[in-house]
């Protein structure tokens, strides 16, 4: 199964991100843990992830992600956002009506979807949660408007086996009033940044083999200029890791272009062009980089 948590970030700067975040497991009678579980639209503006049984979810959202880019006015993203999503749920709604000699509840989706990204209509970042209704035996979309009992901290929507998301919204409370106060809106613009990536890094750090969620952290980000990135982590350190993109750990003579490298631990990110050993170099120039600035602003409190 899985865990997964889709939020608006706030920058320090103002400005807002929409991250995707999952584990890398994938389990049917083994556990397989560089798996994709988030992915990017070509048209730049959105992305999905899902949580569920892998036979429903992988040929479901690779029909999604296909039909999205096959459509003109969606490549070009002329097609908004709502209606991006309508014609997902149709797709998936199909898909589901085609299934047939199944055994007795065998056409039941044990899958959730969360679709989103930025709304160049509502100049705003909006985010659905798409499940199967049995009782009308169809997928509906219900959309994400608030902070989901977290206070004023932005929108954030959770998916995932019960225990799981549970575990997730227990210690992501916890760490939410620790930072913003019992009501979790202190200061007033307190908004969520990475802490939902590092609850869940913090719980497949203390995985074992017999969970049902591992592997090492995946992460898509969708920015306000329309455009989307997967993002490079390494795992489960910067020093004692691979570097990881959509859950698969890159071959030690892979060259790419990640435009968002992330340290678990300091979470600092950087842009990386090549191969590992380059991103390492790159996160560590941006480590020094945040201490040097963290030991200028104690100074200047200490003046």
């Amino acid at each position: 199964m899985t865990i997964a948590a889709v939020w608006v970030r706030t920058l320090s700067n103002g400005a807002e991100e929409l991250v995707f975040c999952s584990d890398s497991r994938l389990s049917n009678g083994k556990r397989f843990d560089h798996c994709q579980k988030t992915f990017c639209f070509s048209r730049t503006d959105a992305a999905i992830c899902f949580a569920g049984r892998t036979d429903w979810a992988y040929p479901m959202i690779i029909a999604a992600i296909k039909a999205a880019n096959l459509h003109v006015p969606s490549q070009t993203r002329a097609l908004g956002l709502t209606k991006l999503k309508s014609h997902l749920v149709d797709i998936l709604n199909q898909m589901q009506r085609e299934v047939h000699s199944y055994a007795r509840g065998e056409n039941i989706p044990e899958v959730t979807f969360i679709i989103g990204g930025y709304d160049w209509f509502d100049k705003a970042f909006r985010v659905w949660r798409i499940q199967f209704e049995s009782s009308i035996n169809e997928f509906i979309a219900h959309e994400r408007k608030d902070s989901n009992r977290f206070g004023g901290l932005g929108k954030i929507e959770i998916a995932g086996d019960p225990e799981w998301v549970y575990e997730v919204r227990t210690r992501l409370k916890a760490l939410a009033q620790e930072q913003y106060g019992l009501d979790m809106r202190q200061p007033e613009n307190a908004r969520f940044n990475m802490e939902p990536f590092g609850v869940i890094r913090d719980l497949l750090r203390e995985s074992n083999a017999g969970d049902s969620i591992g592997g090492a952290p995946q992460a898509v980000k969708v920015y306000q200029y329309a455009n989307s990135t997967d993002v490079g982590i390494f795992w489960p350190t910067v020093a004692n890791g691979r570097l990881f993109i959509s859950g698969r750990p890159l071959l030690g003579y892979e060259r790419a272009t990640i435009n968002s490298v992330i340290d678990p631990d300091t979470l600092n990110s950087s842009w990386c062009s090549g191969n590992t050993v380059v991103a390492i170099a790159q996160i560590e120039k941006a480590n020094m980089t945040d201490q040097t600035m963290i030991s200028e602003e104690n100074m200047d409190e200490l003046e």
